[in-house]
């Protein structure tokens, strides 16, 4: 099982948010940059994955809940993915 370590703290704002997942998921060029496209790329991973998501609430003001939210959503519809929060 792949485990990716998500800090909060390199998530400060959107901007920063979406770099540091994109080279944390390897997410591929056509990336949109939203949590839809996240959404659409991650729920086709066939490979399990375990993410920890550490220093949540550092993450963009509003943004941290939703991201979390959007994990455990992926988490409940593909057995693939499990998340944990710290």
């Amino acid at each position: 099982m792949r485990e990716i370590h998500l800090d909060g703290n390199w998530m400060q704002t959107k901007a920063e948010m979406h770099d540091y997942l994109i080279a944390k998921l390897d997410l591929p060029y056509y990336y949109g940059r939203n949590l839809d496209s996240l959404w659409n790329i991650l729920s086709k991973e066939t490979e399990p994955m375990k993410i920890v998501i550490t220093n949540p609430k550092a993450i963009a003001l509003g943004y941290g809940e939703v991201l979390i939210e959007m994990f455990r959503d992926l988490e409940k519809s593909n057995s693939n993915y499990r998340l944990d929060v710290l």
